[in-house]
């Protein structure tokens, strides 16, 4: 029988993201009630074709286009604005009350709010008046019973205004999902970044007599350049973040230059890269992380990764992380 316990565990993303959302360096919103988030990665290509059959040589793939999709549970004005790229407006409006029940007695009957304006009233027959109230009183005849009074008032509101013209909001999108390992429970989470990331201006509200009414934000990742020359134009990037901060795990170390030539007095500063293999790229290993000594400090010392000649001679310099080890080798004239 095989030994369970050397079985591989696995990490899985559970539930779905936080979401934040920061235009021109200001949280616009955010979001933890969302219902799903997900990112859809497209490329186009191209077939190069030939030989007997016509068999397929080789697919050129461009055109890659990244579209973040968000649902939220929630109502939030904010997400409303975004999409239609306008302002939230606080301040004194007026607004409708609708099909409120007034109560009469001999015909006089007293609203919630002071109207702005007339006042429309259903009877229970079905017919329809306007009066002119005074204050919040209203009289309707000499009727005794129940009628549905419909009028504005004044009062503080928010309110966005869909106009023809604005476009949707461009800005920063992050996602924050929970990683959980199937031994170890929850192990860190996952942050996608989208630098910038213009929303598709596209809604629906859905006002449903069962369930609540949710809000998706659909858009678009626009490239950017990335934060080193190396990147070239970016949609987005993916971070492990753990839980417990670790030390990267390298397979090999390499220290440059592997020969260094040096005056007496002279310095020279070493540069440390770990080699992880696989998928993985090279990561520079700052030198304070490492264990660095001389074989002969009357030759050549070491310092923080920097190497200073002491007088004429050959020696060599040990760098030492986490047990991995390279050698360069320093020659003082």
């Amino acid at each position: 029988m095989g030994n369970t316990t050397n079985e591989r565990s696995k990490d899985f993303l559970v539930s779905t993201a936080d979401v934040a959302f920061i235009v021109n360096g200001m949280l616009a919103f955010t979001g933890t009630t969302s219902l799903n988030t997900s990112i859809s990665v497209s490329m186009e290509d191209q077939e190069i074709t030939g030989g007997k059959g016509g068999k397929t040589l080789y697919k050129y793939k461009y055109g890659r286009k990244l579209s973040p999709s968000i649902e939220m549970a929630d109502w939030n004005l904010a997400y409303i604005a975004a999409n239609v790229g306008s302002s939230i407006f606080e301040g004194l409006k007026d607004v409708f009350t609708v099909a409120e029940c007034v109560t009469l007695t001999k015909g006089v009957g007293t609203l919630k709010k002071v109207p702005v304006g007339k006042v429309f009233i259903e009877k229970a027959d079905g017919t329809t008046v306007d009066v002119t109230p005074t204050g919040s009183v209203i009289t309707v005849g000499e009727m005794d019973g129940t009628i549905l009074a419909t009028y504005q008032y004044n009062t503080n509101i928010k309110r966005i205004t869909i106009d023809a013209e604005s476009t949707p909001m461009i800005g920063e999108l992050i996602l924050t999902a929970d990683k959980h390992n199937n031994k170890k429970g929850k192990v860190g989470e996952v942050q996608i970044d989208i630098p910038s990331f213009q929303l598709s201006g596209a809604f629906d509200i859905s006002l449903e007599a069962g369930g609540n009414t949710t809000t998706t934000l659909n858009g678009d990742a626009l490239a950017v350049s990335g934060s080193s020359c190396s990147d070239g134009s970016v949609y987005a990037y993916i971070s492990e973040i753990p839980s417990i901060e670790s030390t990267i795990t390298v397979s090999d170390i390499a220290a440059t230059p592997a020969v260094i030539t040096l005056n007496v007095n002279d310095t020279q500063s070493l540069t440390i890269v770990g080699l992880k293999g696989g998928l993985y790229s090279n990561i520079s290993i700052d030198s304070n992380d490492c264990t660095i000594t001389s074989d002969d400090s009357t030759i050549a010392t070491v310092s923080s990764g920097i190497i200073t000649g002491i007088q004429t001679g050959t020696t060599f310099i040990n760098i030492d992380y986490n047990g991995i080890k390279d050698v360069v080798k320093v020659v003082v004239s």
